[in-house]
């Protein structure tokens, strides 16, 4: 019969949300879906949509290790996509000047530089500063977190994050050579 000695196992960790307007540093962590954009992207699974599927992570304090989700709709063949497009470019801005210290209103010649990502992968392992919302139940599903609004250096509550240095994300596997026939174009706003 094999022992067992269950004291230096850590105890149960709680699913509570973190309590609304919590303010919290980051690290997102893409989880690509093979879709758009050199596959970082997934698509909806009705296929109208792609967005960038992101894991965060609370990185110290009370909620350490915590973790919450959300996707970025990007884009769409469908009228509310366009929205909800532009209000997740408006959220990925915040999170980069967020991350490297830029103030929205900072127009200099860095700062617009630091705005333009190579790729999606930039952002994969990137730490900022939030403040969370929780939305109530809905269905069958619990209350879960949410972000709602990404902390930016012109505000007080934000505080430079320490960026860890990781090894450099690569593309996730190739999407298949021929795109499948409800591809989804890039949109104007989108450059």
């Amino acid at each position: 019969m094999t022992n067992f000695d269950f004291n230096t196992v850590d105890p149960q960790r709680s699913f509570e949300v973190i309590p609304e307007n919590t303010i919290v540093e980051l690290q997102l962590k893409i989880r690509p879906g093979n879709a758009g954009d050199d596959g970082w992207l997934k698509r909806a699974g009705n296929g109208k949509s792609e967005g960038l599927d992101c894991e965060f992570t609370v990185t110290s304090g009370e909620y350490a290790k915590k973790k919450l989700y959300q996707v970025f709709t990007l884009r769409g063949d469908e009228g509310g996509h366009d929205e909800a497009g532009k209000i997740s470019m408006r959220t990925l801005r915040a999170i980069l000047e967020s991350a490297k210290g830029i103030r929205p209103d900072d127009n200099s010649e860095a700062a617009q530089n630091a705005r333009k990502p190579a790729s999606w992968a930039d952002f994969d392992g990137l730490r900022f500063v939030a403040r969370l919302g929780v939305r109530p139940p809905e269905k069958s599903y619990p209350a879960k977190n949410t972000i709602i609004e990404v902390i930016t250096p012109d505000k007080l509550t934000w505080k430079q994050p320490e960026q860890i240095k990781a090894a450099p994300a690569t593309a996730p596997t190739a999407a298949p050579a021929a795109p499948p026939a409800n591809t989804i174009a890039r949109p104007v706003w989108a450059g």
